[in-house]
């Protein structure tokens, strides 16, 4: 993982946890990325959610459009069957129905994730914060072998040149 790794931010992992339970949970499974900053109140490791979002596409989506619709990856990837009204899926001939009425349909989204999907999430994210620090410790004794080795060298070349 890159050293200057999202994971390493003050209060990274606490916006993630947040953000992926607050999100799998809505009703709506996007929202722009200023509206979940309303419902989710400011990070604590950017400065705005949209930052948070983009630095960890693993978990969010940003889409394309200049409004910045945002969700979870694993909601974007369900089918839209979900009546935000009714807050259950639909059967497939309640879907056809409301697929047929653009206003009913607008209300249709993808579900809510459950309990153990909101878990696996938040768990991953839980695990890549411990790999990138493990993997930031691995690296600092490196530090001073390659600082004493360079000063080895140093020291050979600067010897045979006073000779």
């Amino acid at each position: 993982m890159a050293r200057n790794s999202p994971y390493l931010r003050d209060w990274r992992l606490a916006d993630l946890i947040a953000a992926i339970t607050l999100m799998g949970r809505y009703p709506y499974a996007s929202l722009r990325w200023q509206e979940w900053e309303y419902r989710l109140g400011s990070p604590r490791s950017a400065g705005d959610w949209r930052t948070v979002f983009y630095e960890h596409p693993e978990f969010f989506r940003l889409s394309d459009e200049e409004e910045e619709w945002a969700s979870l990856r694993l909601r974007y990837g369900l089918d839209r069957t979900y009546s935000v009204p009714l807050r259950r899926e639909l059967s497939a001939e309640e879907l056809r129905a409301a697929e047929s009425s653009e206003a009913a349909y607008k209300d249709v989204t993808r579900r809510p994730l459950n309990p153990d999907e909101i878990d696996a999430l938040v768990r991953t994210a839980i695990d890549l914060h411990a790999r990138t620090i493990a993997h930031e410790q691995e690296r600092r004794w490196l530090t001073p072998l390659l600082w004493s080795l360079l000063g080895t060298i140093v020291g050979i070349v600067l010897q045979s040149a006073l000779r």
